[in-house]
């Protein structure tokens, strides 16, 4: 009889357990709550050990996701990435929360960059992001150049093949590290015989910064050139 009553005690307990939903914050708490109402901006609830209580109310953009009692979840677009623990909990990812979607909705980046020194320049670099950590530099171009003559002289970069690495984020800030190869033109005009030397290196371009935003990154870079050239120069990148 006792074996009776405590095998129907696990099974209302269990089917107890199975009829909460639970919601899920992006600072990782995890409350058990009855789910009344689901809006474009609000989740109504009521706490699941309550539910003669008050009604509660908590915005989407506080959520990472709410699992029903049948099992069904949805997720909201605004939250960080879940990662399940080796104990089946779920929780909020740090490294992931403000660049999510890198790798996967964001699979290009297009980086438009601005180099100052003693020179100047431009650039243009293509990304393909595989997630947040790794991309590949799929092809790029940059332009340094003199202040004082910024057509008769300078660098120019054709990049074919590199690779970048980001480093876990801190809410909204990333660093990152990237190598190049390609081919440097390495130009100067000739005024004696009103003519363009052009000589034709090979070209290593190494550089690290810090994301800041999505959209905007600050940097060093550090360019050689196979004849010796070496050029040290800050960055800044506009991302889209």
């Amino acid at each position: 009889m006792k074996k009776i009553l405590f095998v129907a005690a696990m099974a209302v307990s269990s089917l107890s357990m199975s009829a909460q939903d639970i919601l899920v914050r992006k600072g990782g708490d995890v409350e058990n709550v009855k789910v009344l109402e689901v809006t474009p901006t609000e989740v109504k609830f009521k706490k699941f050990n309550n539910q003669n209580g008050p009604t509660f109310t908590e915005r989407r953009s506080n959520l990472i996701s709410v699992k029903y009692e049948n099992g069904e979840v949805q997720k909201f677009n605004d939250g960080p990435a879940i990662v399940s623990g080796s104990t089946g909990r779920s929780f909020a990812s740090d490294d992931m929360s403000y660049y999510s979607d890198y790798g996967t909705d964001k699979k290009y980046t297009n980086e438009i960059s601005l180099y100052i020194s003693d020179l100047w320049g431009f650039g243009y670099q293509l990304r393909r992001e595989f997630n947040p950590y790794v991309a590949w530099n799929i092809v790029g171009i940059s332009h340094i150049t003199n202040f004082d003559c910024p057509f008769d002289s300078g660098i120019l970069n054709i990049k074919a093949l590199g690779v970048r690495g980001y480093t876990p984020s801190y809410k909204w800030i990333r660093g990152y590290a990237d190598l190049n190869m390609g081919v440097g033109l390495n130009y100067h005009e000739n005024y004696w015989y009103d003519e363009t030397d052009i000589d034709v290196n090979f070209s290593l371009d190494f550089g690290f910064g810090v994301q800041v935003h999505k959209n905007i990154a600050f940097g060093y870079n550090l360019n050689y050139l196979s004849n010796g050239a070496l050029g040290h120069m800050a960055k800044i990148s506009f991302l889209f």
